[in-house]
Order: structure tokens, then C-alpha cells, then sequence
């Protein structure tokens, strides 16, 4: 079970994850992870993707940006967050750097998570089911 406070003027939930690349022995944390619902699928940018080793594999996915689609590919790695909750699956090669990690619906679905207002921050609450 994770929770966490941000400040309710924060228009972006981020919280940290540890990354990790079991076969090749590679593991990192990122207090940059973007908590996003209108993310189909998770993702991390090509800079970790590369420290990490992840094999990169070509499924014929894309990406919508917010000025083109772009090929996108896709390789297994281990998500952790804070509160313990593993996800290993696999994850969008995202070509930018932009924005580290992206956690989508593919791992926001798997729980139960709320967000509600407490005086000047907001509880962001997530429960595997």
C-alpha cells in the first residue's frame, strides 16, 4: 500500500521508483516517475533504457506525441514502488528524455488508487487489489 502527500498547486504526481534490469545485474532509482492515467502503457526514457541494458525489441508499436507518432520499442524491466509493490512487464522505450519514467494503466489498473484533498495537499493512496 503506498501513500503519499503533494502539494494540491503540484499539477504533476511524481513519485520515486527503483528500476530494475535482473540479467544484467543493473538497477537504479528515479524520484522522477510520472503517474499518468492517460497512459496506456508504462515507459521509461531511452537514457535509462540504455544505463540499464534493457534489450530494446521492434513490435511495431507507436507512441502519440503532441506533434506526431513515433515508433516506440519495447523491453521487459522491473518497476518498484516506494511502498514495495513489484511490477515486472514490459515497458515503452519512450525517445525522449523528457520525462524519466512514465507509469501507466498497465500497472495503475492492477490497483485500486484514490486521490483526495486534505487542506493544502492532496492523499494519493494505492492498493494492489
Amino acid at each position: 500500500m503506498l501513500d503519499l502527500n503533494f502539494p494540491r498547486e503540484k499539477a504533476l504526481l511524481q513519485l520515486p521508483v527503483l528500476l530494475r534490469n535482473t540479467p544484467a545485474g543493473k538497477a537504479t532509482y528515479t524520484k522522477l516517475a510520472l503517474w499518468d492515467t492517460g497512459a496506456e502503457m508504462s515507459g521509461i526514457c531511452i537514457d535509462l533504457a540504455t544505463w540499464l541494458q534493457l534489450e530494446a525489441r521492434d513490435e511495431g508499436m507507436y507512441m502519440q506525441s503532441a506533434s506526431e507518432t513515433v515508433s516506440v520499442k519495447v523491453a521487459n524491466c522491473q518497476l518498484q514502488l516506494p511502498s514495495g509493490e513489484l511490477f515486472e512487464q514490459d515497458v515503452l522505450i519512450l525517445p525522449t528524455n523528457d520525462t524519466p519514467v512514465i507509469i501507466g494503466l498497465d500497472i495503475i489498473k492492477q490497483g485500486l488508487f484514490s486521490l483526495d484533498p486534505e487542506g493544502e495537499h492532496l492523499h494519493f493512496h494505492y492498493e494492489l487489489k
